[in-house]
C-alpha cells in the first residue's frame, strides 16, 4: 500500500491524499480545495496538515505536485511547498503536468481526445491537446502553449474534442460547452504511478518538478 500527497496550484489550491492498494487500485482518502488564488503561501501548509489528519496519515510515501502551466506566483508556491515537504519527510517527489492531469480526468469520464485549458490571465489560455493512452495515462498530441480563447471554437470545429477547464465561468462566450475537471488527488496519483512505471521500464519520461511558466513573470510585479 502506497500513500500519495497530491498538490496542485495551477488554478486554485487543491490538495489531497490518495492510497494505492496492493491490487493497484487508487482511491482518494481526503481532499481540500481553496478558492483563494492570491494567498497560496499562507494557505498551503495548513491545508496539508488538514488533509493528512482527515486521511488519518502521518506522512505520505510519495509527494505528487502539479507543474503547471500556471501563473508564476501560485505555481512557485506550490512547487516550493511540495519540495520542502518531500525533503523534510525524506520521500520521493514526482511532477506531473496539470493540463495532462485534467486531460486524464476527462478520459476517465469517457472522453477520447481532450483539449485542456487553464486561465493564463491577460485574455489568454494555457492549452494542451491529448488523448487517452490506456486507462491511466494520456498521450500529448499538441504540447502546452498559450492561445487566445477566440481561437478555440474554430480549432474544435476542425478537430472535435472534449473541452476540459477548471472553472465553469472561464470565457463562456468561447468555451460554452466546456466541462469542469480539477486535478483530483486520485487522478494525479494515477498519472504519477503510470509515469513512474513507464520510467522504470526504460522509457524517457519526465518526472521532475521544473515549473511550466510558458512566459516570463511581469517585471513590474503586476498580478499574473
Amino acid at each position: 500500500m502506497t500513500i500519495y500527497l497530491t498538490l496542485d496550484t495551477s488554478e486554485r489550491s487543491l490538495l489531497g491524499v490518495a492510497r494505492e492498494s496492493e491490487d493497484g487500485t487508487i482511491e482518494e482518502l481526503a481532499r481540500e480545495l481553496s478558492e483563494d488564488a492570491r494567498h497560496h503561501v499562507e494557505n498551503l501548509t495548513p491545508m496539508v496538515a488538514r488533509v493528512l489528519e482527515a486521511a488519518g496519515v502521518e506522512r505520505p510515501d510519495v509527494v505528487v505536485v502539479g507543474t503547471g502551466p500556471a501563473s508564476f506566483t501560485g505555481l512557485r508556491s506550490g512547487l516550493m511547498t511540495a519540495r520542502a515537504l518531500a525533503w523534510a519527510w525524506g520521500v520521493p517527489i514526482v511532477g506531473v503536468s496539470s493540463l495532462e492531469v485534467m486531460a486524464l480526468a476527462a478520459c476517465e469520464a469517457g472522453a477520447d481526445e481532450v483539449v485542456a485549458c487553464i486561465d493564463a490571465r491577460r485574455r489568454e489560455l494555457f492549452y494542451l491537446r491529448g488523448r487517452a493512452l490506456g486507462t491511466e495515462d494520456v498521450e500529448v498530441l499538441e504540447d502546452a502553449c498559450i492561445i487566445s480563447p477566440s481561437e478555440l471554437p474554430e480549432g474544435l470545429a476542425e478537430r472535435p474534442a472534449t473541452l476540459a477547464v477548471q472553472r465553469d465561468d472561464l470565457y463562456p462566450e468561447y468555451l460554452a460547452n466546456a466541462q469542469v475537471y480539477h486535478c483530483e488527488p486520485a487522478t494525479m496519483a494515477r498519472l504519477a504511478c503510470s509515469r513512474m512505471r513507464r520510467a522504470e521500464a526504460g522509457e524517457s519520461i519526465e518526472l521532475g518538478t521544473e515549473p511550466q511558466y510558458l512566459r516570463r513573470p511581469d517585471i513590474h510585479g503586476q498580478p499574473a
